[in-house]
């Protein structure tokens, strides 16, 4: 059974063309792939990319007439799209085909969809904003990874079985005030909530059979946005037989763990590990996090964009390569890294584009990507990258 990633762009001829015709002409490319090449998939999330918020609404009535009763989770991101589009849009599918045992996607609600198949129960949900703008960045946080954590708990998830979350910040570097620190930083706020809300979770705990003896965290992208906004999105799984399942929190031996950075960058350091394999016997996925021009712990290549970019890409080749796999108890589940199956590009300056385009299209040039326009969650940081890679004996990765 196939899983499908899916980067869609409006052509650029449409780029004049008002947001009803780019949206058409995404969803007609979307079709297309998916008759074409797995007629039977569906659609499980679709994640946004806005070059104007406010668009959110609009999408989703189009995505409402368009999906009926099977609408996917839309996660919508005000990022602008590279090239000036009015939108980007990533698609996740899963061919549900009609053997013995065929795949099964239940959309719950419009903020959670369930795909079920080769004896996982994947959950994927989203909290598209704050219920108040009112309240402290802190206290908008930590409402929202309460909200997701509800989500969760309405299928008996406990938060402790995410494996990946997405934290999108408007103005993620600029001031804020906090009850504890005074002046500080956006991205340090939400650290400190994510951190409060983690205290008590113990990842993975039964989730596979044998538990972990040391701090774990999911996987996660912490990334700017345009705006005040916060949005938040999660996937979380359940094994059917936690004996044939295996979650493994990654971590490059060129960079310091992020939860122990220093409190020069936050004072609760961010809670997320560099990459995470969640795999079965024969086959698996990397969620690769948010990496950026750092070793150690220290920014690397000052105003440097193709340097930047170039470093980013190593340590996320570090990341998934077989040697590291192998370190971390998983032999013949690492890849190189155009095994990367989709990326997504965070380019702070537009006038970085195309150098740090020309380096990705020259390293991962069969990858499907989306860049958009983003603040990184450092001021000296030019450029971020995430991405995912199908691994481990049974993987088979076809370029369409």
């Amino acid at each position: 059974m196939a899983h499908m990633l899916i980067a869609v762009l409006p052509p650029k001829e449409l780029l004049e063309e008002p947001l009803a015709v780019q949206l058409q002409a995404v969803e007609d490319q979307v079709r297309a792939c998916i008759s074409q090449n797995a007629p039977s998939a569906k659609v499980i999330q679709q994640t946004v990319f806005l070059k104007n918020y406010e668009d959110r609404h609009v999408c989703q009535e189009f995505w409402r007439n368009v999906y009926g009763p099977a609408l996917p989770v839309n996660v919508y991101v005000p990022q602008a799209p590279s090239d000036g589009q009015l939108l980007a849009v990533e698609i996740i599918a899963q061919e549900c085909g009609t053997g013995s045992d065929p795949a099964q996607v239940i959309h719950e609600k419009e903020d959670l969809t369930i795909l079920k198949h080769s004896g996982v129960t994947w959950y994927y949900a989203c909290q598209q904003e704050p219920a108040d703008y009112s309240w402290s960045m802190y206290s908008q946080s930590v409402e929202m990874f309460q909200e997701l954590d509800k989500t969760f708990l309405s299928q008996k998830i406990p938060f402790e079985n995410v494996i990946r979350t997405w934290l999108y910040l408007g103005n993620i570097t600029e001031p804020t005030y906090s009850e504890l620190e005074g002046e500080t930083q956006r991205y340090k706020e939400l650290n400190r909530a994510r951190t409060d809300f983690f205290r008590d979770i113990r990842f993975f705990d039964g989730l596979t059979a044998k538990p972990w003896t040391h701090a774990v965290y999911p996987a996660s992208t912490g990334i700017g946005a345009d705006g005040d906004t916060v949005v938040m999105s999660a996937l979380a799984v359940k094994f059917d037989d936690p004996e044939k399942g295996c979650v493994i929190p990654l971590e490059n031996p060129h960079q310091t763990s992020a939860f122990d950075y220093g409190e020069q960058y936050s004072i609760k350091s961010p809670k997320f590990a560099r990459a995470l394999l969640l795999a079965s016997e024969e086959s698996g996925i990397i969620f690769v996090s948010g990496t950026a021009s750092i070793t150690d712990q220290e920014t690397r290549y000052l105003d440097d964009p193709l340097n930047q970019t170039e470093l980013t890409l190593d340590n996320i080749e570090i990341l998934i390569a077989e040697e590291n796999l192998k370190a971390h108890g998983k032999p013949g589940f690492g890849c190189p890294l155009d095994g990367l199956v989709s990326a997504r590009v965070y380019v702070k300056r537009p006038e970085h584009l195309e150098t740090i385009r020309a380096v990705c299209e020259r390293r991962i040039p069969n990858v499907p990507k989306i860049y958009t326009i983003a603040d990184v969650c450092r001021p000296d940081l030019l450029v971020e990258i995430e991405g995912m890679a199908d691994v481990g004996p049974a993987s088979r990765v076809e370029r369409i």
